[in-house]
This record gives C-alpha cells, sequence and structure tokens, in this order.
C-alpha cells in the first residue's frame, strides 16, 4: 500500500520556508519588516517543529500536520511573490505587505491554539503507547505473551523465593563463606553437599537474593533444577531461552557445549552466576562440560547429596544444632501463629532428638504432631523407638518421613492423595488442574475441584508439599479457577511416595509408577504371560532415547492415566498407547510432553469413549481432527502449550458431534489460535468457555450466543482480541466475565446490558477500553468489578443505583515466574 506523504513531511517544508524568509529579508527591502517578523515568530517554533513531526510519524498520523503543512506551503508562496512585485508598483506592495502580515499572526495563532493541544495529546498517546509496551514486556517476561517455548520466555531461569524464616548459625556462616567465594576472583565451581532435607537449597536461594550477589550478577543468575537423569540440551536450550535467544534445535550433547560456550560470549563481559541444584552422582562426567575456565567471571555453584571432590571447592553444609532444632520444630508444630508447647519439654526433646537437626524431617513431624494430645505424641515416639529410628542415611530419613504419614488426621485417603503426587516427573511443577481432574474421578470429589485443591492445601500445609501459586488475580476465588496453582514434591518426599507406592506384587498394586529409560521395559511387562493389573492410578514416563512400540498391558481397573514423555529431534512423534482403548474404565487422561519444543501426537484413535476428562500440554493436534473420536462422556477437555491445527474440513464430523456433553473448555498458552470452530458453539451444556493467554487469538465467533448454558468466560490475557461480538448478549446463564488484560479491547457490545445474571466482570489491564455502553446500568446482578485505578469512574452511573456492587482497583503485583523454569 502506497504512503500518502500529503501531510508527512511538514518539517521540509518547515525549513524551505525558514531559509527562503531568511534569503529573501536580505535583498527584498520593501517587505524587510514584515519578513524580520515572520523570521522571529518561525525562529521560535523551529525548535519543536522537527520533533512534533518526528512523533507523528511514529504514531503513524502523516495527515495530523496537514493544515499546518498547508499554511506553510501558502507561506513559500506569499514570499516567493515577493521577488515578483516591482518596487515602484505599490499598490501590490500594499496588498502584499497586509499578505504578509496576516500570514506571520495566522502562523503564530495556529501554533500557540493548535500545536499546543496536539503536543499535548501526542504526549498522552506516547505514554498510553509506553503503558502498553510495559505491560507486553512484562507479560512477555511472564511467558504470556509470544511463544512461550521460543523467543520472550525470559524468567524460565529465575531464582525461588527463600522462606522469610531460616534457623541457624550454620546458614548464617554458609552464606557468608559461600558470598566471599562468589564475589572473589578465581573460583569457578562450588559444590554444596549435605544430606537430602538439610536446606541445600533453601541455602541456595537466600545467597542469590542477597544485594551484593544480586548487584554484581545482575541478570545473569541462573537456578536449574536438575534431574536424576542427565539432559545437557535441555538445559542450555532453557539457559539460552531465559537470555531472550532464538532457541535452536539440540541434538547431542556436545551441540550443547558449544552453543552454552556461545551464550557465554554472547552475554559478554558481564559475570555469570549458575546454580545447578541437586544434582546426582550421574551427573559427574556432565558436569565439567558446563565449565569454561578461560571465561572470566563465570561461577558455577552445585547443591548435591555427593561431594564431587574433584572440583575441589566443597562446602559441607551440617545439621542444626539441638537448639536450633528445637527452634524450628517449635513454629513448625504451631497452630494459628499461636505458639504451642509440647506436651512436656522432655517428650519434645526427645522427638527433636531422633531427627538429627535436619530441617525436612523435623518440619514435616511437627506438622504430623500439630493439635495432638500427649497420648498421640507418646504413642508415635513408641513407634520410633520399636523401629529403633535414627538418622544416619537416606534410607533412615524416608522411614523418619513415613511414620508422618500412617496417620493423617485418620483420612487414608489423604495419604493416597500424597502418593499420587508421584504420579509427575521428579523436580517438575505439578499442574493443580491436573491433579484436580485425577483426583475428581478417583475419589468422586465435585466437579469443580474446590474440594481437590482443599486436599491439596492440607498437604502442603504439613510440609509434605510445596504450592506455588504463579498468578494471583482477585477473581480467581469467585469463578473456581486454578490455572495458576502448581505442586512440587520434595526429592525425598517423591522417593518417599514413589517407595510406599511399590509396596507388594506388581499386579496387586493400587499404583503403576513407571520410569522407563530408553526402550527397557520391566520383565514383568515384557513377558507373554501377563496378569492383569490392579491399579487405579498409573503413571508411565520415558525418555529421549524411547522409541520402541508399546507392549500390551492389562488394567481393568485404571480409571487414571498419566503419561510423561520427552522426544528428540529425530522421532518428534509420540504415539499414545494402544491399551488406552481396552482399558474401559478410564476417566481421566494426562498426557505431558517434557520436551522443549512440542512433539505430534500419534494413536488418538485409541482414545476410549469413557474418558471425562482429557488434558494435552505440549503437543500438536489438530483440535479438528477430534470431531472424528466418539467421546460422548468427555465433560472437561483442557489444551496447555499446544499447537492447535486451524485447517477447516467442510462436511466432516463436528468437535459438537464428537462430545456433546463436554462441560468444561480450557485452552491455554495455545499461540496459533486465532478463533474457536463455530460448532464448539453448538455444545448446547457447555458451562465453562476458557480461552486464555492465547496471544494470536483475535475474534469469537457470533454464533458464541448459542451456548445457552455457559456461565463462566475467561478470555484473559488474549492481547489481540479486539472485540466481543454482538451475540453475547444472549449468554443469559453467564455468571463471570473475564476479560483482563486483553490490551486490544477497545469496546464493549451495547448488548452486553442483557447479560441480567452476571455477577463478576474482571477488566484488569484493559488499557484500550475507555468507555463502558449506557446499557451497563441494566446490569441488575452484578456485584463485583475488577479494573485498573481510573477506570472505575466508568462504572459510575452502575453504582449509583446499585449499592451492593463492589469495585475492586487491581494493584499490580509482578507475578511469580517459577513454573516457566519447567
Amino acid at each position: 500500500m502506497p504512503i500518502d506523504y500529503a501531510g508527512a513531511a511538514v518539517g521540509t517544508a518547515f525549513g524551505e520556508l525558514f531559509a527562503l524568509v531568511k534569503d529573501v529579508v536580505k535583498t527584498i527591502a520593501a517587505f524587510r519588516g514584515q519578513l524580520k517578523k515572520i523570521e522571529g515568530t518561525l525562529s521560535t517554533i523551529h525548535p519543536i517543529i522537527n520533533d512534533i513531526d518526528e512523533y507523528n510519524k511514529r504514531l503513524d498520523r502523516p495527515k495530523e500536520m496537514g493544515q499546518i503543512k498547508k499554511l506553510l506551503d501558502e507561506g513559500k508562496e506569499l514570499v516567493n511573490g515577493c521577488l515578483r512585485i516591482h518596487p515602484l508598483n505599490l499598490c501590490k506592495k500594499y496588498t502584499q505587505s497586509n499578505k504578509l502580515t496576516e500570514f506571520e499572526a495566522a502562523v503564530r495563532g495556529e501554533f500557540q491554539i493548535y500545536m499546543p493541544l496536539l503536543a499535548t495529546r501526542n504526549t498522552a498517546e506516547i505514554l498510553v503507547q509506553m503503558e502498553k509496551m510495559r505491560r507486553e514486556l512484562k507479560l512477555i517476561r511472564s511467558g504470556q505473551a509470544s511463544d512461550v517455548r521460543g523467543l520472550g520466555a525470559l524468567g524460565n531461569l529465575t531464582i525461588p523465593e527463600a522462606p522469610d524464616f531460616i534457623v541457624g548459625s550454620e546458614v548464617e556462616a554458609s552464606l557468608r563463606k559461600l558470598k566471599g567465594q562468589l564475589l572473589q576472583e578465581g573460583v569457578s565451581v562450588i559444590v554444596v553437599t549435605a544430606p537430602g532435607g538439610c536446606g541445600k537449597t533453601t541455602l541456595l536461594m537466600k545467597l542469590c537474593h542477597d544485594v551484593d550477589i544480586e548487584g554484581k550478577f545482575k541478570d545473569n543468575i541462573m537456578f536449574v533444577r536438575v534431574s536424576k537423569k542427565p539432559n545437557l540440551p535441555d538445559i542450555v536450550q532453557k539457559m539460552i531461552q531465559h537470555k531472550g535467544f532464538s532457541v535452536p534445535m539440540i541434538e547431542t550433547e556436545d551441540a550443547a557445549v558449544q552453543y552454552l560456550q556461545q551464550l557465554l560470549i554472547e552475554i559478554g563481559q558481564n559475570p555469570v552466576l549458575l546454580v545447578l541444584d541437586d544434582v546426582w552422582t550421574e551427573w559427574e562426567r556432565v558436569l565439567e562440560k558446563f565449565v569454561f575456565k578461560k571465561i572470566k567471571d563465570y561461577k558455577i555453584v552445585v547443591t548435591s547429596r555427593y561431594e564431587f571432590p574433584r572440583y575441589g571447592h566443597v562446602h559441607r553444609l551440617n545439621p542444626l544444632t539441638h537448639g536450633e532444632a528445637l527452634e524450628l520444630f517449635r513454629r513448625s508444630v504451631t497452630v494459628d501463629d499461636r505458639s504451642i508447647d509440647a506436651p512436656d519439654d522432655a517428650l519434645l526433646d526427645e522427638i527433636v532428638k531422633r531427627c538429627k537437626g535436619l530441617p525436612l524431617a523435623l518440619t514435616v513431624i511437627a506438622k504430623s504432631l500439630q493439635g495432638k494430645d500427649r497420648p498421640f505424641w507418646e504413642k508415635k515416639l513408641l513407634e520410633w523407638s520399636e523401629g529403633q529410628f535414627r538418622l544416619d542415611s537416606d534410607i533412615d530419613i524416608l522411614e523418619c518421613l513415613k511414620k508422618s504419614l500412617d496417620d493423617l488426621d485418620g483420612d487414608p485417603s489423604r495419604k493416597e492423595r500424597f502418593m499420587d503426587l508421584s504420579s509427575f516427573p521428579e523436580d517438575r511443577k505439578i499442574p493443580a488442574t491436573a491433579l484436580i481432574d485425577i483426583w475428581v474421578e478417583l475419589y468422586k470429589l465435585d466437579f469443580e475441584g474446590v474440594r481437590a485443591i482443599t486436599e491439596l492445601c492440607e498437604l502442603v500445609s504439613r510440609n509434605l508439599a510445596t504450592l506455588v501459586v504463579t498468578r494471583r488475580d482477585s477473581s480467581d476465588d469467585d469463578d473456581k479457577y486454578y490455572g495458576s496453582h502448581y505442586a512440587m514434591l520434595h526429592d525425598l518426599l517423591r522417593e518417599l511416595a514413589i517407595k510406599e507406592c511399590n509396596r507388594g506384587e506388581v499386579e496387586k498394586r493400587e499404583r503403576l509408577i513407571l520410569e522407563l529409560t530408553g526402550n527397557n521395559f520391566p520383565d514383568w511387562w515384557s513377558e507373554q504371560k501377563q496378569q492383569p493389573l490392579n491399579a487405579r492410578l498409573a503413571s508411565i514416563s520415558t525418555d529421549r532415547t524411547f522409541s520402541a512400540p508399546w507392549p500390551n498391558l492389562v488394567m481393568p481397573a485404571a480409571e487414571a492415566l498419566v503419561l510423561n514423555f520427552q522426544t528428540n529431534t529425530q522421532t518428534k512423534t509420540y504415539a499414545l498407547p494402544e491399551f488406552i482403548g481396552n482399558s474401559h474404565k478410564l476417566k481421566a487422561l494426562i498426557v505431558t510432553n517434557y520436551s522443549f519444543f512440542p512433539a505430534e501426537l500419534g494413536n488418538f484413535h485409541v482414545i476410549g469413549s469413557n474418558l471425562k476428562r482429557i488434558r494435552l500440554e505440549r503437543v500438536t493436534v489438530p483440535l479438528l481432527s477430534m470431531g472424528n473420536l466418539c467421546l460422548h462422556s468427555l465433560q472437561k477437555l483442557s489444551l496447555f502449550m499446544c499447537d492447535i491445527s486451524q485447517a477447516s474440513t467442510s462436511n466432516g464430523p463436528t468437535i459438537s458431534d464428537a462430545m456433546p456433553n463436554l462441560l468444561e473448555l480450557e485452552i491455554d498458552y495455545c499461540n496459533d489460535l486465532v478463533t474457536i470452530q463455530d460448532d464448539i458453539c453448538q455444545i448446547n451444556c457447555l458451562r465453562k468457555l476458557s480461552i486464555t493467554n492465547c496471544h494470536n487469538f483475535s475474534t469469537l465467533p457470533e454464533q458464541i450466543g448459542q451456548l445457552v448454558s455457559i456461565e463462566v468466560v475467561r478470555l484473559n490475557s488474549c492481547t489481540n482480541l479486539s472485540r466481543l461480538p454482538n451475540s453475547v448478549g444472549s449468554l443469559k446463564k453467564l455468571i463471570s466475565l473475564n476479560i483482563s488484560d486483553c490490551m486490544s479491547l477497545s469496546t464493549l457490545p451495547d448488548e452486553i446490558g442483557q447479560l441480567t445474571n452476571l455477577e463478576r466482570i474482571n477488566m484488569r489491564g484493559c488499557l484500550s477500553l475507555s468507555e463502558l455502553p449506557r446499557s451497563i446500568v441494566k446490569l441488575r446482578n452484578l456485584r463485583k468489578v475488577v479494573c485498573d485505578k481510573g477506570k472505575d469512574i466508568m462504572w459510575g452511573p452502575l453504582k449509583k443505583s446499585l449499592n451492593s456492587l463492589k469495585i475492586i482497583l487491581s494493584e499490580e503485583k509482578e507475578d511469580n515466574l517459577d513454573w516457566l523454569r519447567d
């Protein structure tokens, strides 16, 4: 499209006029007085005219200065006319002098009135643009804008927050020593070693947040939790991603080393601190590949249960002293911030001694005793004594922790749910939504997952898990949305959970937890005479080297299946196992790709018709191809960070035919999603539609009004969404609408007033939304509005007539980006 230059070059026109006036004033004496006055006016304008012209170009408004340019062009013609008037033609000289006087007055008047208004408006526009860019940059850094798998997913190796309270003089001494080593030259690798549960990770969190360490390394601190199996290419890809560079395909460890060295060179002379947390002995051969001694101020800190003595600088973290252990135990056994005394000091003292100063053991056991009476404490101490309980090895620690599981408020299912957490890979964040999908089916909890979250919080309160909330939205508690909640297990606790799951014969276990290396299947699986398995929950994890076809697996009792996998650059397709189709009781299917790039999902046809919940993560799956399936029992479909084909098929099977009883559809971080298919709007029973963080999503179909049962619509952080269709007014059952951070949304349809049952609306971060339709006064059931400061004035008309309306002004808070480490 050709550019219209009609008003684009105001600065050029001004320069030509200014030069002409200065030239003519020297040669034509007859008009010198008027021309001098014009020259003075132009001299005053000169410093700002080019800047304002440039701002208009940047704001893509070349015609904004059209009126000014027209006036300047007339001035050039007028000044040139002075050269054509004969000195003796007094009549023309008089007329021309008047015209010059009028022109000078017009220029002065134009700039005194029009230009300040234009400059003020442009300044406001630029500030709005800057605010929008700032929010977009924040979203990019949190992985909510641009592809979080490629460029822009900044913050994925950010330092986790350390606990507010840390006990121990040993910790303070260790912090001082490690800080001194990191601030001096010459030390490249430091190993912090201690038994499991001693607080190595906590120590490093505290160290990395030290003001002097942050001051030296600034944005070049990368905190990597490693798994037991070395995966150097994956870690290097995450480091490249963290620094905002385009992420390459890395096939081998040698290639990863070359990319790592290049990354450090790209960072330049700035100091770099790399933390490798929880390194196993299997890493010894890989660890040296991270070391580049010729790169100045590049430091590596390793935490491990093993010493790696070849690296020389080994720091041993000792357990707490008895006094410090008592202090931590007393703090952990308190209820509601009220100090609780043990039944007597001698009993407390004996229990603390048996924990051998290990913070993890102390906190977990304290929580298990919290609020209990003396007989319960004595019973536990007796059990530990009979087992000759001591803590001299990891096995002893596990046995200690097991004691705290034996009685969780007399609710055996709580212990079961703790063991369910081991279904997910080591050192990975566990999405709360995935746990909800499993627990709702296994334990017949409420569909919304409120009880499941309550149970997860109970495990967290007992220090059996950690809860990470990546984004706290003030409306989340209203529409029961837990997409920002993640759980995480300490390695020792995960080992304990797996150990508990693996008790007894394989055929009789309630849980089947399998971690396959390459194509090595356990003997019992590969044998032809295979007995049916009794497991209700099965979790199968494969690594990058897995390629064999799946052997058959008979699981007639399985109700939930978790598949965790990785792919390499050669095998980009992951085939679902055929035995899924024969597991007729299967209700929940969780499929997660832990590779850096998405993988093609094959064998989709094996998905059974009895499934009620499906969650897919980091896979390429044509949404339309699901129309070929028979999923008449499916109630919830979740697609997270998936590539969804947008190609349409004519006269083919529709999604509404394939899953007519779908109640909830969640699509999150699917960046190729532009719109949803019209036939989704024909699923009459759909209650929740959640399309979030899909930054290319631009339109909702007009048929959205056909969703007569819809109660919740979430569109938050769809930054390219510019409008809502008029048909939203037909959503008579809609209770909650979330359009937060839809930065391109500039208007709401007038039909919004027809949402007579709407109770909540979140419009935080809607920068372009400056006014609301008058029909908002009809929203008589609206009880809660979340918006930015200054936007609340738009709700004034409704506020006057609706005393029960609560307007919450959003306070911008930094999101916790810890989840992006996965």
